[in-house]
């Protein structure tokens, strides 16, 4: 049996669907088994999906390219990135000409780029209107120095996302948050956050939905897809195929409102449901 907990029948109607990937459709360069294949079913049963990603580091063009080697086909409005969030939070409050010091990938710097925010690379530079922090594999001491005495001098701290970790082939990764707390550690500083489960990401991704109103979010990570979705009054689908193992469903806070053991037993619920 496909569902481990839960009532299938709230899945009755289902119109749009937030999808993270990291944990959900793939785990590092592999494709979860199924979820190629279960993208394209649900686009048959009419469900809207818009996926959903806390990860800041590769560009749109990088993730695209990804999704498509996989048998994924995914339009570019259907991806929400944490960097396309920021772009369009601090689009909307008239961020172009301002300037920010990066401590991230060309994720981040592309969204900026995107809205005349000037990247600041100078190592010798210490201020900036806003400190933008995501996951970095070449995090030092230096750009620990930088960011924080850009904040101590009145830079706004943005960050990605707040994850402490997350997946990998060989296991939990440092996320961004814990670059994150490194900075607000050192500079006294609070962060931002754009991603999930913080309401830019989660507003921003439901415009994608256009009139949808029927919405389930579907993660591996409680604190951040079952929390988003929550907050958003949508129906929480957690899957045990990326953080999450299945001796601790017991234990999740917030509790799922289903639990699947991949994405890939989705569609066979909305089926059933549908008959």
């Amino acid at each position: 049996m496909s569902l481990l907990a839960g009532d299938a029948g709230m899945l009755r109607g289902l119109e749009g669907l937030i999808c993270d990937l990291d944990g959900v459709l793939y785990r590092g360069a592999e494709p979860i088994a199924g979820s190629p294949e279960t993208i394209e079913r649900l686009t048959r049963l009419g469900v809207h999906v818009v996926f959903c990603t806390n990860n800041a580091n590769p560009s749109i063009a990088r993730y695209l390219e990804k999704l498509s080697s996989m048998g994924v086909r995914v339009e570019r409005d259907d991806l929400v990135t944490s960097p396309v969030v920021l772009a369009e939070v601090l689009d909307e409050e008239g961020a172009a000409g301002r300037s920010a010091i990066v401590v991230g990938g060309e994720g981040l710097r592309e969204a900026l780029g995107s809205i005349d925010v000037v990247v600041d690379d100078d190592p010798s530079s210490r201020t900036a209107d806003y400190v933008v922090v995501g996951f970095d594999p070449d995090f030092t001491y230096e750009s620990l120095k930088r960011a924080s005495f850009a904040v101590q001098g009145g830079a706004e701290l943005i960050a990605a996302n707040a994850d402490a970790s997350f997946p990998a082939p060989d296991g939990l990764w440092p996320g961004a948050g814990s670059l994150v707390a490194a900075v607000e550690v050192a500079s006294g500083g609070r962060a931002r956050v754009m991603g999930k489960p913080h309401e830019p990401m989660m507003r921003v991704a439901k415009r994608r939905l256009g009139a949808a109103s029927r919405i389930a979010i579907v993660g591996d990570r409680p604190n951040t897809d079952l929390e988003g979705g929550r907050s958003m009054g949508w129906i929480t689908i957690l899957v045990l195929s990326g953080v999450t193992p299945r001796d601790e469903i017991d234990a999740v806070e917030p509790k799922p409102d289903i639990v699947l053991e991949r994405l890939a037993d989705l569609p066979e619920l909305l089926t059933e449901t549908s008959q």
